[in-house]
């Protein structure tokens, strides 16, 4: 920007993230608003909140919530709303959104669905990888006309960062002749996900190896609880998304038997540590720096206490976590309420109920038609969102053909599994390959049918 009068003076941030940076640029002058998720630094809470979910977090399990945003992704609704009179009141020359998850935070599309958004210059950032969550450090800084701050911000997190990564590798260094911890970062617990997009990089920055993880970028992938299990893995670190750490502990009781915690603490000999998943990890901005410091300190004993996270609200061991009992280490986030007309269209108590067979019942028959070659049957057997994603049933059967683990299903007949918790809709399908495809279903209004289950996503373990 060429002169002082071009730089937006009004600005609405509707990620966490970037509300964060504005703040670290000196900036924070310049918000006039911010979303229901931004809560840090704590400055910004006194700001105008002009978007609310439709859902309320707290009072809902974590099975519930992911039960809830898989029908409105079903439904193809969004999972927010933006109240637009106040929006509109506030005048801001430039919005600040995401093009990434729009179970984070306020959405492209979100936006583009808003008419209120439409005269008002947006920045969208959409990270996936680490160099994405660094780099929109530059188009923030950029986009409110200080280019100069922007870089001097890059450099001090790439420093950081660099140092971190040193120290992870000078760990490997050290343990030529031994495999590196395997880690299980997982971002929910039931049902149980691995991890995805700049998560996998963190443990790799900290030594480790992820498990359960999706390439560079990708999305996190649903497991299972015995996979997890199974695996062996050498550590275990939850970082809940929007979970802080007793937060965490509670969900873990809700989620998981006695027995099951007691056969992971076995399985990795009590290496389960919970961090903080609100604060860290799941945001993209400057805190994936301490993201991977708290890794670090998760991984290799050795590093405990040299960056002074061990032992905090941000990392605990699962026993001290546990120990926290009903002491909540409160969220800072300050949520309008949700409004009863807020549920997905066609799904309140009084018009959806749960379908009278199982989720693996509907699998059976989705691949027992693409088995049979009905490509338009086992078409239909997907959400009614999955199927805009996929545009129709050619081009559905063609990537089917065009992927390794997903050709098998159209002539095998896999192994077909319920989950611990069948009322989720998640199902595991076991090739002979070894391979696991593990379906996430959601429940939609059939017209003829009534309540049935349907395919919302398939991922690979």
């Amino acid at each position: 920007m060429s002169s002082e009068c071009k730089k937006p003076s009004r600005v609405v941030s509707l990620l966490g993230a970037s509300t964060e940076v504005i703040y670290r640029l000196v900036l924070g002058h310049k918000l006039v608003g911010r979303s229901h998720e931004c809560d840090y630094p704590p400055a910004c809470l006194k700001l105008p909140c002009i978007s609310r979910p439709k859902i309320d977090p707290d009072s809902l399990s974590s099975s519930e919530i992911d039960d809830a945003v898989r029908t409105f992704s079903a439904q193809d609704e969004p999972v927010y709303k933006l109240e637009d009179e106040q929006l509109l009141e506030l005048k801001p020359d430039l919005l600040i959104a995401q093009d990434h998850c729009r179970v984070c935070a306020v959405t492209k599309s979100d936006i583009q669905e808003n008419e209120a958004c439409h005269r008002i210059p947006q920045l969208i950032v959409k990270p996936s990888t680490l160099d994405d969550c660094l780099d929109d450090v530059l188009k923030v800084a950029d986009a409110l006309g200080y280019p100069e701050r922007g870089r001097r911000l890059y450099k001090t997190l790439q420093t950081r960062m660099s140092r971190a990564k040193e120290l992870g590798s000078s760990l490997r260094d050290k343990n030529n002749d031994v495999i590196l911890p395997r880690v299980a970062l997982l971002e929910w617990c039931n049902p149980v996900m691995g991890c995805g997009y700049w998560l996998p990089e963190l443990v790799n920055v900290a030594g480790g190896t992820p498990l359960f993880s999706s390439p560079v970028g990708g999305a996190t992938p649903t497991i299972s609880f015995d996979s997890l299990v199974e695996a062996k893995p050498d550590v275990v670190v939850l970082a809940l998304c929007g979970f802080t750490i007793s937060r965490t502990a509670k969900e873990i009781g809700r989620a998981w038997t006695t027995e099951q915690v007691n056969e992971l603490r076995r399985t990795c000999k009590d290496e389960i540590y919970i961090t903080d998943g609100n604060f860290l990890f799941n945001r993209s901005g400057p805190r994936v720096v301490e993201s991977a410091e708290v890794l670090l300190e998760a991984i290799h004993p050795p590093m405990r206490g040299h960056f002074g996270h061990f032992g905090t609200n941000f990392l605990m061991t699962l026993q001290d976590a546990l120990d926290l009992g009903d002491a909540e280490l409160a969220s800072s986030k300050i949520r309008p309420p949700v409004r009863e007309n807020d549920s997905p269209s066609g799904n309140n108590s009084s018009t959806v109920t749960r379908p009278e067979g199982s989720a693996s019942e509907m699998v059976v028959k989705q691949l027992a038609s693409l088995r049979l070659d009905d490509i338009h049957n086992a078409f239909a057997y997907n959400s009614t969102a999955n199927q805009k994603r996929w545009c129709n049933a050619a081009q559905f059967i063609g990537v089917l053909k065009s992927h390794n683990d997903f050709k098998s299903i159209l002539y095998e007949v896999p192994k077909v599994e319920e989950s611990a918790s069948p009322s989720n809709g998640v199902v595991n399908v076991k090739l002979a390959s070894g391979r696991t495809l593990v379906w996430t279903c959601v429940v939609e209004n059939h017209t003829e049918k009534g309540s049935v289950w349907r395919t919302e996503r398939v991922g690979v373990q």
